[in-house]
Protein backbone atom coordinates (compact mmCIF):
# COMPACT_ATOMS: atom_id res chain seq x y z
CA UNK A 1 0.00 0.00 0.00
CA UNK A 2 2.68 2.63 -1.16
CA UNK A 3 -0.60 5.16 -1.11
CA UNK A 4 -0.79 5.48 2.66
CA UNK A 5 2.93 5.70 2.61
CA UNK A 6 3.17 9.21 2.22
CA UNK A 7 -0.06 9.99 4.92
CA UNK A 8 -2.16 12.22 2.83
CA UNK A 9 -5.24 13.06 4.55
CA UNK A 10 -8.87 13.64 3.00
CA UNK A 11 -8.08 16.91 0.10
CA UNK A 12 -5.27 14.95 -0.61
CA UNK A 13 -7.01 11.20 -1.39
CA UNK A 14 -9.79 13.40 -3.63
CA UNK A 15 -6.93 15.15 -5.73
CA UNK A 16 -5.25 11.68 -5.56
CA UNK A 17 -8.12 10.34 -7.02
CA UNK A 18 -8.72 12.50 -9.71
CA UNK A 19 -5.19 12.94 -11.22
CA UNK A 20 -4.93 8.92 -11.32
CA UNK A 21 -8.70 8.41 -12.78
CA UNK A 22 -7.94 11.32 -15.82
CA UNK A 23 -3.93 10.11 -16.34
CA UNK A 24 -6.12 6.89 -18.33
CA UNK A 25 -8.87 8.46 -19.23
CA UNK A 26 -8.14 11.09 -21.51
CA UNK A 27 -5.96 8.25 -23.13
CA UNK A 28 -8.87 5.94 -23.39
CA UNK A 29 -10.59 8.92 -25.26
CA UNK A 30 -7.91 10.20 -27.41
CA UNK A 31 -6.12 6.64 -28.33
CA UNK A 32 -9.63 5.07 -28.63
CA UNK A 33 -9.39 4.13 -33.03
CA UNK A 34 -13.85 4.40 -33.17
CA UNK A 35 -13.50 8.15 -30.92
CA UNK A 36 -13.58 11.78 -31.51
CA UNK A 37 -9.41 12.16 -30.89
CA UNK A 38 -9.73 14.73 -28.54
CA UNK A 39 -11.16 15.96 -25.17
CA UNK A 40 -12.76 18.32 -23.10
CA UNK A 41 -11.46 18.30 -19.20
CA UNK A 42 -13.61 20.92 -17.11
CA UNK A 43 -12.84 22.44 -13.42
CA UNK A 44 -15.77 24.33 -11.81
CA UNK A 45 -13.85 25.17 -8.91
CA UNK A 46 -10.54 25.98 -9.85
CA UNK A 47 -8.85 27.88 -7.24
CA UNK A 48 -5.24 29.13 -7.03
CA UNK A 49 -3.80 26.37 -8.88
CA UNK A 50 -1.43 25.56 -5.90
CA UNK A 51 -1.50 25.00 -1.70
CA UNK A 52 0.39 27.05 0.28
CA UNK A 53 2.75 24.39 0.89
CA UNK A 54 3.52 24.71 -3.01
CA UNK A 55 1.58 21.16 -3.81
CA UNK A 56 -0.46 21.24 -7.44
CA UNK A 57 -4.11 21.91 -6.76
CA UNK A 58 -6.40 20.20 -9.01
CA UNK A 59 -5.92 22.49 -12.19
CA UNK A 60 -2.35 22.39 -12.48
CA UNK A 61 -2.91 18.65 -11.70
CA UNK A 62 -4.37 18.32 -15.32
CA UNK A 63 -2.70 20.12 -16.99
CA UNK A 64 -0.04 18.59 -16.00
CA UNK A 65 -1.46 15.36 -16.50
CA UNK A 66 -2.48 16.39 -20.71
CA UNK A 67 1.36 17.36 -20.74
CA UNK A 68 3.13 14.55 -20.16
CA UNK A 69 0.12 12.30 -22.33
CA UNK A 70 1.31 15.14 -25.32
CA UNK A 71 4.94 14.19 -24.51
CA UNK A 72 4.32 10.21 -24.66
CA UNK A 73 2.12 10.91 -28.02
CA UNK A 74 5.34 12.87 -29.72
CA UNK A 75 7.39 9.93 -27.92
CA UNK A 76 5.51 7.17 -29.58
CA UNK A 77 4.93 9.22 -33.16
CA UNK A 78 1.53 9.46 -32.06
CA UNK A 79 -1.01 12.33 -33.17
CA UNK A 80 -1.06 15.05 -30.97
CA UNK A 81 -3.83 15.00 -28.63
CA UNK A 82 -6.14 17.40 -29.00
CA UNK A 83 -7.02 18.08 -25.41
CA UNK A 84 -9.52 21.36 -24.16
CA UNK A 85 -9.00 22.14 -20.13
CA UNK A 86 -11.59 25.09 -19.29
CA UNK A 87 -11.53 26.18 -15.70
CA UNK A 88 -12.96 28.71 -13.46
CA UNK A 89 -12.46 30.31 -10.39
CA UNK A 90 -15.08 33.04 -9.19
CA UNK A 91 -12.74 34.63 -6.42
CA UNK A 92 -10.54 37.51 -8.41
CA UNK A 93 -7.97 37.20 -5.71
CA UNK A 94 -7.42 33.17 -6.65
CA UNK A 95 -8.50 33.75 -10.48
CA UNK A 96 -5.02 36.33 -10.64
CA UNK A 97 -2.92 33.57 -9.16
CA UNK A 98 -4.52 30.78 -11.34
CA UNK A 99 -3.39 32.79 -14.56
CA UNK A 100 0.01 33.49 -12.76
CA UNK A 101 0.01 29.40 -12.16
CA UNK A 102 -0.54 28.77 -15.11
CA UNK A 103 2.00 31.08 -17.10
CA UNK A 104 4.72 29.52 -14.43
CA UNK A 105 3.94 26.06 -16.91
CA UNK A 106 5.03 28.24 -19.77
CA UNK A 107 1.55 29.41 -21.52
CA UNK A 108 1.29 32.16 -22.80
CA UNK A 109 -2.11 34.14 -22.89
CA UNK A 110 -2.69 37.67 -25.34
CA UNK A 111 -6.30 37.98 -23.22
CA UNK A 112 -6.28 36.47 -19.20
CA UNK A 113 -8.75 34.01 -20.92
CA UNK A 114 -6.76 31.27 -23.31
CA UNK A 115 -3.70 29.81 -22.68
CA UNK A 116 -1.36 27.79 -25.53
CA UNK A 117 2.18 26.53 -25.30
CA UNK A 118 4.42 26.31 -28.03
CA UNK A 119 5.82 23.29 -27.07
CA UNK A 120 2.60 21.58 -26.35
CA UNK A 121 0.82 23.20 -29.41
CA UNK A 122 -2.48 20.55 -29.10
CA UNK A 123 -3.21 21.61 -25.52
CA UNK A 124 -5.85 24.80 -25.21
CA UNK A 125 -6.69 26.12 -21.81
CA UNK A 126 -9.79 28.79 -21.25
CA UNK A 127 -10.22 30.51 -18.06
CA UNK A 128 -12.95 32.05 -16.13
CA UNK A 129 -14.06 34.37 -13.55
CA UNK A 130 -17.60 33.25 -12.69
CA UNK A 131 -19.54 31.93 -10.77
CA UNK A 132 -20.00 28.23 -11.19
CA UNK A 133 -23.60 28.22 -12.31
CA UNK A 134 -22.99 30.75 -14.83
CA UNK A 135 -20.07 29.18 -16.03
CA UNK A 136 -21.54 26.07 -16.52
CA UNK A 137 -24.50 27.55 -18.14
CA UNK A 138 -22.89 29.54 -20.78
CA UNK A 139 -20.65 26.36 -21.81
CA UNK A 140 -23.77 24.25 -22.25
CA UNK A 141 -25.46 26.98 -24.07
CA UNK A 142 -22.94 27.12 -26.54
CA UNK A 143 -24.13 23.09 -27.49
CA UNK A 144 -26.23 23.93 -30.54
CA UNK A 145 -29.89 21.81 -30.61
CA UNK A 146 -29.55 18.67 -31.53
CA UNK A 147 -25.66 18.67 -31.20
CA UNK A 148 -23.15 17.01 -28.12
CA UNK A 149 -19.92 18.02 -26.40
CA UNK A 150 -16.92 15.98 -27.23
CA UNK A 151 -15.65 13.20 -24.61
CA UNK A 152 -16.44 15.40 -21.39
CA UNK A 153 -14.71 15.12 -17.59
CA UNK A 154 -16.40 17.75 -15.18
CA UNK A 155 -14.36 17.84 -11.73
CA UNK A 156 -16.65 20.22 -9.41
CA UNK A 157 -14.86 20.64 -6.13
CA UNK A 158 -17.60 23.19 -3.95
CA UNK A 159 -17.01 24.87 -0.85
CA UNK A 160 -20.60 24.31 0.58
CA UNK A 161 -24.13 23.11 -1.24
CA UNK A 162 -25.57 26.74 -2.38
CA UNK A 163 -23.42 26.85 -5.25
CA UNK A 164 -24.12 23.14 -7.19
CA UNK A 165 -27.76 23.23 -8.28
CA UNK A 166 -28.36 19.80 -9.70
CA UNK A 167 -30.49 21.40 -12.84
CA UNK A 168 -26.82 21.65 -14.19
CA UNK A 169 -25.82 18.12 -13.61
CA UNK A 170 -28.63 16.96 -15.61
CA UNK A 171 -28.06 19.51 -18.57
CA UNK A 172 -24.27 18.43 -18.43
CA UNK A 173 -25.06 14.80 -18.52
CA UNK A 174 -27.23 14.91 -21.45
CA UNK A 175 -23.99 15.36 -23.73
CA UNK A 176 -22.44 11.59 -25.00
CA UNK A 177 -19.24 10.64 -23.06
CA UNK A 178 -19.40 13.14 -20.38
CA UNK A 179 -18.68 12.06 -17.16
CA UNK A 180 -19.00 14.21 -13.89
CA UNK A 181 -16.57 13.84 -10.58
CA UNK A 182 -18.75 15.86 -7.87
CA UNK A 183 -17.12 16.24 -4.31
CA UNK A 184 -21.18 16.74 -2.41
CA UNK A 185 -20.14 18.41 0.59
CA UNK A 186 -21.88 15.94 3.64
CA UNK A 187 -20.96 17.51 6.76
CA UNK A 188 -22.75 21.11 5.99
CA UNK A 189 -25.61 18.92 3.87
CA UNK A 190 -26.29 16.89 6.97
CA UNK A 191 -25.76 20.16 9.73
CA UNK A 192 -28.12 21.99 8.10
CA UNK A 193 -31.06 19.65 6.16
CA UNK A 194 -33.25 20.79 8.96
CA UNK A 195 -32.39 24.60 9.39
CA UNK A 196 -35.68 26.47 9.36
CA UNK A 197 -34.14 29.70 6.71
CA UNK A 198 -35.92 29.05 3.59
CA UNK A 199 -33.20 30.13 1.64
CA UNK A 200 -30.89 26.96 2.84
CA UNK A 201 -33.79 25.15 2.86
CA UNK A 202 -34.02 25.91 -1.06
CA UNK A 203 -30.47 25.73 -1.81
CA UNK A 204 -30.03 22.14 -0.02
CA UNK A 205 -33.47 21.11 -2.41
CA UNK A 206 -31.30 22.39 -5.74
CA UNK A 207 -28.14 20.80 -4.26
CA UNK A 208 -29.67 17.51 -4.11
CA UNK A 209 -32.12 17.99 -7.06
CA UNK A 210 -35.63 17.29 -4.53
CA UNK A 211 -38.80 18.73 -4.85
CA UNK A 212 -39.64 18.71 -1.36
CA UNK A 213 -37.14 18.55 1.06
CA UNK A 214 -40.16 18.05 3.64
CA UNK A 215 -40.33 13.98 2.38
CA UNK A 216 -36.11 13.41 2.92
CA UNK A 217 -36.29 15.09 6.42
CA UNK A 218 -39.34 13.01 7.38
CA UNK A 219 -37.23 9.96 6.37
CA UNK A 220 -34.25 10.77 8.50
CA UNK A 221 -36.30 11.81 11.33
CA UNK A 222 -35.21 9.37 14.11
CA UNK A 223 -32.23 7.78 12.44
CA UNK A 224 -29.10 6.92 13.78
CA UNK A 225 -26.16 9.14 11.95
CA UNK A 226 -25.37 6.46 10.04
CA UNK A 227 -28.87 5.60 8.81
CA UNK A 228 -29.40 9.15 8.13
CA UNK A 229 -25.64 9.18 5.66
CA UNK A 230 -27.26 6.31 4.24
CA UNK A 231 -31.00 7.63 3.51
CA UNK A 232 -29.29 11.35 2.33
CA UNK A 233 -26.34 8.92 -0.32
CA UNK A 234 -29.39 6.93 -1.41
CA UNK A 235 -31.50 9.76 -2.36
CA UNK A 236 -28.68 11.29 -4.24
CA UNK A 237 -28.07 8.58 -6.21
CA UNK A 238 -31.43 7.91 -6.99
CA UNK A 239 -31.69 11.26 -8.08
CA UNK A 240 -28.62 10.88 -10.59
CA UNK A 241 -30.01 7.64 -11.84
CA UNK A 242 -33.43 8.74 -12.16
CA UNK A 243 -33.04 12.54 -13.77
CA UNK A 244 -30.10 12.30 -15.47
CA UNK A 245 -28.30 10.65 -17.93
CA UNK A 246 -26.45 8.99 -16.32
CA UNK A 247 -26.44 4.54 -16.10
CA UNK A 248 -24.10 4.24 -13.41
CA UNK A 249 -22.92 6.19 -10.39
CA UNK A 250 -20.18 4.66 -7.46
CA UNK A 251 -19.31 6.84 -4.60
CA UNK A 252 -16.37 7.32 -2.18
CA UNK A 253 -16.36 8.70 1.34
CA UNK A 254 -14.28 11.09 2.90
CA UNK A 255 -13.53 10.93 6.45
CA UNK A 256 -11.69 13.42 9.09
CA UNK A 257 -11.24 12.74 12.22
CA UNK A 258 -13.36 9.76 12.36
CA UNK A 259 -16.12 11.95 10.46
CA UNK A 260 -17.53 12.08 7.25
CA UNK A 261 -16.92 15.36 5.73
CA UNK A 262 -17.19 14.70 2.25
CA UNK A 263 -18.10 12.12 -0.45
CA UNK A 264 -16.65 12.09 -4.46
CA UNK A 265 -19.67 11.05 -6.25
CA UNK A 266 -18.49 10.30 -9.87
CA UNK A 267 -21.39 9.61 -12.46
CA UNK A 268 -21.29 8.48 -15.91
CA UNK A 269 -22.88 7.09 -19.04
CA UNK A 270 -20.25 4.13 -20.04
CA UNK A 271 -19.40 0.65 -18.15
CA UNK A 272 -15.77 1.34 -18.87
CA UNK A 273 -15.29 4.51 -16.88
CA UNK A 274 -17.27 3.25 -14.18
CA UNK A 275 -14.65 0.47 -14.17
CA UNK A 276 -12.01 2.57 -14.49
CA UNK A 277 -12.60 4.78 -11.26
CA UNK A 278 -13.35 1.49 -8.95
CA UNK A 279 -10.34 0.06 -9.62
CA UNK A 280 -8.68 3.73 -9.09
CA UNK A 281 -10.76 4.24 -5.36
CA UNK A 282 -10.02 0.75 -4.77
CA UNK A 283 -6.32 1.88 -4.74
CA UNK A 284 -7.23 4.34 -2.03
CA UNK A 285 -9.17 1.63 0.34
CA UNK A 286 -8.47 -1.56 -0.27
CA UNK A 287 -10.75 -2.73 2.39
CA UNK A 288 -13.82 -2.50 -0.35
CA UNK A 289 -15.72 -0.05 2.01
CA UNK A 290 -14.82 2.84 -0.67
CA UNK A 291 -14.16 5.09 2.63
CA UNK A 292 -11.06 6.71 3.43
CA UNK A 293 -10.45 7.41 7.22
CA UNK A 294 -7.73 9.36 8.09
CA UNK A 295 -8.22 8.16 12.24
CA UNK A 296 -7.24 4.68 10.58
CA UNK A 297 -4.14 5.99 8.40
CA UNK A 298 -1.31 4.56 10.95
CA UNK A 299 -3.41 0.96 11.13
CA UNK A 300 -3.35 1.65 7.39
CA UNK A 301 0.23 1.47 7.13
CA UNK A 302 0.99 -1.84 8.94
CA UNK A 303 -1.87 -3.86 7.89
CA UNK A 304 -0.73 -5.40 5.03
CA UNK A 305 -1.04 -9.05 6.15
CA UNK A 306 -4.74 -8.59 7.11
CA UNK A 307 -5.15 -6.57 3.55
CA UNK A 308 -3.84 -10.18 1.83
CA UNK A 309 -6.29 -12.29 3.89
CA UNK A 310 -8.83 -9.70 3.18
CA UNK A 311 -8.37 -10.20 -0.12
CA UNK A 312 -8.78 -14.11 -0.73
CA UNK A 313 -11.71 -13.45 1.23
CA UNK A 314 -12.92 -10.97 -0.95
CA UNK A 315 -12.17 -13.35 -4.30
CA UNK A 316 -14.17 -15.96 -2.67
CA UNK A 317 -16.93 -13.28 -2.15
CA UNK A 318 -16.95 -12.28 -5.50
CA UNK A 319 -16.62 -16.35 -6.91
CA UNK A 320 -19.86 -16.98 -4.95
CA UNK A 321 -21.67 -14.04 -6.04
CA UNK A 322 -20.33 -14.73 -9.70
CA UNK A 323 -21.64 -18.59 -8.73
CA UNK A 324 -24.99 -17.47 -7.93
CA UNK A 325 -25.74 -14.99 -10.58
CA UNK A 326 -25.08 -17.54 -13.54
CA UNK A 327 -25.78 -20.41 -12.12
CA UNK A 328 -26.50 -23.40 -14.51
CA UNK A 329 -26.22 -20.76 -17.72
CA UNK A 330 -24.02 -21.71 -20.52
CA UNK A 331 -22.34 -20.30 -23.20
CA UNK A 332 -21.64 -17.24 -20.53
CA UNK A 333 -18.58 -14.89 -22.33
CA UNK A 334 -15.73 -13.18 -19.93
CA UNK A 335 -17.51 -9.84 -21.38
CA UNK A 336 -20.87 -10.52 -19.70
CA UNK A 337 -19.04 -11.73 -16.47
CA UNK A 338 -16.64 -8.40 -16.35
CA UNK A 339 -19.98 -6.59 -16.95
CA UNK A 340 -21.70 -8.19 -14.11
CA UNK A 341 -18.90 -7.90 -11.75
CA UNK A 342 -18.47 -3.92 -13.16
CA UNK A 343 -22.14 -3.09 -12.31
CA UNK A 344 -22.93 -5.61 -9.65
CA UNK A 345 -20.39 -5.94 -7.08
CA UNK A 346 -17.88 -3.67 -4.95
CA UNK A 347 -14.97 -5.10 -6.78
CA UNK A 348 -12.76 -3.68 -9.75
CA UNK A 349 -12.02 -6.44 -12.89
CA UNK A 350 -7.87 -6.22 -11.66
CA UNK A 351 -6.85 -8.45 -9.29
CA UNK A 352 -10.08 -9.82 -8.73
CA UNK A 353 -11.99 -11.49 -11.58
CA UNK A 354 -9.37 -13.77 -13.02
CA UNK A 355 -8.33 -15.10 -9.91
CA UNK A 356 -11.80 -15.82 -8.84
CA UNK A 357 -12.68 -17.57 -12.13
CA UNK A 358 -9.77 -19.79 -11.66
CA UNK A 359 -11.55 -21.03 -7.66
CA UNK A 360 -14.38 -21.85 -9.52
CA UNK A 361 -12.95 -23.48 -12.14
CA UNK A 362 -11.05 -25.22 -8.95
CA UNK A 363 -14.19 -26.12 -7.48
CA UNK A 364 -16.06 -27.35 -10.67
CA UNK A 365 -18.47 -24.71 -10.62
CA UNK A 366 -17.13 -23.53 -14.34
CA UNK A 367 -16.29 -26.07 -17.22
CA UNK A 368 -15.88 -26.60 -20.55
CA UNK A 369 -13.98 -23.48 -21.43
CA UNK A 370 -13.81 -23.08 -25.10
CA UNK A 371 -11.53 -19.99 -26.81
CA UNK A 372 -8.62 -20.28 -25.01
CA UNK A 373 -5.28 -22.12 -25.99
CA UNK A 374 -3.30 -23.81 -23.22
CA UNK A 375 -5.58 -25.26 -20.11
CA UNK A 376 -5.68 -21.87 -18.00
CA UNK A 377 -6.42 -18.49 -18.28
CA UNK A 378 -9.36 -16.41 -19.28
CA UNK A 379 -8.69 -14.69 -22.70
CA UNK A 380 -11.20 -11.70 -23.83
CA UNK A 381 -12.74 -14.14 -26.47
CA UNK A 382 -13.34 -17.25 -24.47
CA UNK A 383 -16.84 -18.77 -23.07
CA UNK A 384 -17.75 -20.35 -19.86
CA UNK A 385 -20.24 -22.70 -18.53
CA UNK A 386 -21.73 -22.95 -15.11
CA UNK A 387 -23.15 -25.79 -13.66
Amino acid sequence: MEFFETLQDHSGVKLSILEQYTIPWMRKIILNRYGAKKCLIIDGFSGKGRYEDGSPGSPLILIKNAMDFYDQAVGNNWDEPQIYIYLNEYDPDNFNELKQNISGLGFDTPDDEHFTHDDYKSILIKIENSTFEDFMTDLLADIKEGASLIPSFCFVDPFGFSTTPFELFKTFLRNNNSELLLNFIYEETNRFIRHPNAKIQRQISENLGLINLEDLIAKINDKTPLERKQVIIETYTNNILNETNAFFVRNFELKKNGRTKMILFYMTQNINGLELIKNVMWKHDETGTYTYNDRQQFTQLNFEEILLHDKENHIKTLSEQIAAHFSGKRNISIQTIEDFTTVNTIYPLPNFLRPALKLLEKDSVIDNIRGRSGKSGYPPKCVIDFN
